[in-house]
């Protein structure tokens, strides 16, 4: 059954192109080449073949086991020199563009200066289809239309993939690391907050959520996708979600409402506001008052917003850098 789903995945990913379907917060970095990824993709090993090793850059294909062993995952590495068996870990989450290539290669030369392994896995358009497999997760059928009927077990979203992918790099170079840091920029900081919300007790222990094009907010009377209206959410699970790392980081400059493929609609314009910058304010406040009302901990910070910087994904991993770093 592997091997058939390897050949398969070769066989598309040839051709696909990875775009996201329309609305869904597209990556416009300036970091995409295709040609490059293509090369990549054709020396990408199998599960079977795997040897990650110090100071090594590659991608091999990463099969789940349970029920989502139907889906392939293309992952990107970087390992730097030094004892892999104990360097920290480093999840870099591409935006709707799909290029995770370029999302391992933006961390390269800071894992090599500072001791750090990065590997970004790649949810391609075939067999994570549009926003409700990638953003949204598989959290229900129909993300935008949920109801409890609808609503998916935990084994099925795409979240429950990414301690599994850990584990599985961590039996492979015979590692001690118990946890994992995670970065996304675009649509992967959609990914990663609602991965906080929905997986709190995941193995991650920093999130960094840079410049999401919009948010699911700890906010009661606006209905999911936006806020907690129909998203199966308990306050026990939001307790233990806004006890986590994460870093809600913006650039200044990511302000434009005409950006390609920002998801607008009344509800979500209404209630977040026009532009990526804004939406992420008032993400981080509503969140905040959450937290309060239920009177409990909140550890979520918004960094320092990055000085002339808008929807660029390298710019905002290299200002990134000082929150993975710190103790």
């Amino acid at each position: 059954m592997k091997l058939f789903q390897y050949l398969k995945a070769v066989i598309f990913i040839l051709f696909l192109n990875g775009c996201s379907s329309g609305n869904d917060d597209m990556d416009i970095s300036s970091i995409d080449n295709f040609e490059e990824e293509q090369v990549i993709v054709e020396q990408t090993t199998s599960v079977s073949e795997i040897n990650l090793g110090s100071n090594s850059t590659g991608s091999f294909n990463f099969v789940p086991e349970g029920s989502l062993s139907n889906k392939i995952i293309e992952v990107f590495y970087h390992i730097p020199d030094g004892e892999i068996n104990n360097i920290p870990i480093l999840f870099s989450f591409h935006g709707g563009s799909r290029n995770a290539i370029d999302y391992r290669d933006a961390w390269i030369n800071m894992a090599n200066e500072n001791g750090f392994m990065v590997f970004a896995p790649k949810f391609d358009n075939f067999y994570f289809e549009g926003g409700d497999m990638y953003n949204l997760a598989n959290i229900f059928q129909d993300g935008d239309n949920p109801s409890s009927s609808t609503f998916n077990s935990s084994d099925l979203w795409t979240f429950s993939l990414i301690d599994k992918l850990f584990d599985f790099i961590v039996n492979e170079i015979n590692g001690i690391q118990t946890e994992y840091n995670a970065w996304g920029h675009s649509g992967g900081a959609q990914f990663l907050h609602r991965f906080t919300l929905y997986l709190p007790d995941s193995k991650v222990n920093k999130v960094i959520c840079s410049n999401a094009g919009w948010y699911t907010v700890p906010e009661n009377g606006i209905p999911f996708p936006y806020g907690l209206d129909q998203s199966e959410l308990t306050d026990n699970k939001l307790i233990s979600a806004f006890s986590k790392k994460l870093y809600l980081h913006l650039g200044d400059e990511d302000t434009d409402p005409s950006s390609s493929s920002l998801r607008h609609n009344e509800v979500l314009d209404d209630q977040q506001g026009l532009n990526r910058l804004v939406r992420g304010r008032y993400f981080y406040e509503n969140s905040k008052t959450k937290a309060e009302s239920l009177n409990v901990d909140f550890n979520w910070i918004k960094t320092p917003e990055v000085e002339g910087v808008g929807h660029n994904a390298q710019l905002m991993a290299n200002d990134a850098l000082q929150y993975i770093l710190e103790n």
